[in-house]
């Protein structure tokens, strides 16, 4: 039985989120074989369109395939020759997370999880070399498995059910509601803009910065797909203050508990956590940035009704804020760049204000401007 959701999903990434029109190249990338139905809506979508899409799916259980096939760190790091190839020459990628066990490198030790996310990281830098180029277009998407819908306590049914209402592909016209999203997210992102201090305090934290000088980032479906989120950067060393993590805060795929961390001019001065301390403390050391925020987020997406154990979603939880160490995002005007991006959750909904030089742009999570309904 064909799910009409799925070509709506396939018709936003094409006409709302990428636009792709004729003549383009589009690389479909596809973390795992369970996302082939996406795969081949897209495919066919594009070839619809004139475009051109060549399809690339990775192995079932990748990861620990390549693990146990060899003890050699140096092909544990390496990235696949041909989509490193398909990465330098297609005008626009889309990126299905799709794993059928997608955290299964948890169970692996610290020293083989970072040399499998060494190997992704190559494509990382590829992909932000070109964004910073103009030369290329990427959307990063999902689509449901029983692995995840099993992290979630979930049926894939239901889970199902829940990753097209954040998608908004349960609505008859995703891309009319996306555009709606759009420009009620765009009114609020012109209200924190450029302040010149930022106060966020709430029951998990008590943090000042200044964004002085840079935008923010309305993420609205054009770079993620589930999207619904402002993206902001504070300026290197103006963070003091405070924060603890909602829950646990994953590093790569390290589990890391009751997570605090103190800042003094804009750097980690202080942090505990009750365990993967030896993860933090490596990740910290890296270098100077991987001790500031690269970028923080405020989820506005009232679709998802709580936390599912993934991030492409839990961080568009409409009053859940993400927080981001080392590498920054382009469009926010981050200066901080760091091999190491780790983000853990922070929950505003308890309590909480953020204040953009005297004026309250958000309570308790929300914006206090109201947004109109997506359709």
């Amino acid at each position: 039985m064909t799910d009409n959701r799925v070509a709506r999903m396939a018709r936003t990434l094409l006409d709302y989120s990428l636009e792709v029109v004729a003549g383009e190249t589009v690389l479909l990338r596809s973390t795992g074989p369970a996302g082939s139905p996406l795969v081949r809506e897209l495919y066919a979508q594009c070839l619809s369109r004139g475009a051109l899409p060549s399809v690339y799916t990775h192995v079932a259980d990748e990861d620990a395939l390549v693990l146990a096939a060899t003890l050699d760190p140096a092909l544990h790091r390496r990235a696949d020759p041909m989509l490193t190839h398909l990465y330098d020459t297609a005008d626009v990628i889309i990126r299905i997370e799709s794993e059928d066990h997608p955290y299964a490198l948890r169970a692996y030790p610290p020293a083989e999880q970072e040399a499998r996310q060494e190997s992704r990281f190559s494509l990382i830098y590829q992909q932000l070399r070109r964004l910073s180029a103009g030369t290329l277009r990427r959307c990063t998407t999902h689509f449901p498995t029983e692995g995840y819908a099993r992290s979630a306590g979930m049926s894939l049914a239901r889970y199902t059910d829940l990753v097209h209402r954040v998608m908004l592909t349960d609505r008859e016209d995703p891309v009319l509601a996306w555009r709606r999203v759009r420009d009620d997210q765009q009114r609020v992102a012109d209200r924190l803009a450029g302040a010149r201090e930022l106060h966020i305090v709430g029951t998990d934290l008590d943090l000042r910065m200044s964004l002085e000088g840079r935008p923010v980032d309305n993420s609205c479906g054009r770079q993620n797909l589930p999207d619904g989120e402002l993206n902001l950067a504070p300026v290197e060393n103006s963070v003091t203050g405070w924060v603890r993590a909602s829950g646990a805060a994953y590093l790569h795929d390290t589990e890391v508990r009751e997570l605090r961390l103190e800042f003094t001019a804009g750097r980690v001065s202080r942090w505990q956590c009750s365990t993967g301390a030896e993860q933090v403390e490596a990740a910290l050391a890296v270098d100077d940035a991987a001790g500031r925020i690269g970028e923080i987020g405020l989820g506005m997406n009232p679709g998802a009704p709580g936390p599912v154990g993934y991030a492409l979603i839990d961080t568009k939880i409409a009053g859940m804020m993400s927080i981001s160490l080392g590498q920054g995002h382009t469009p926010t005007g981050s200066a901080n760049n760091s091999p190491v991006h780790w983000t853990f959750p922070v929950d505003l909904r308890p309590a909480s204000s953020i204040t953009a030089d005297g004026a309250v742009v958000f309570r308790d999570g929300l914006p206090t401007a109201g947004l109109g309904n997506p359709g």
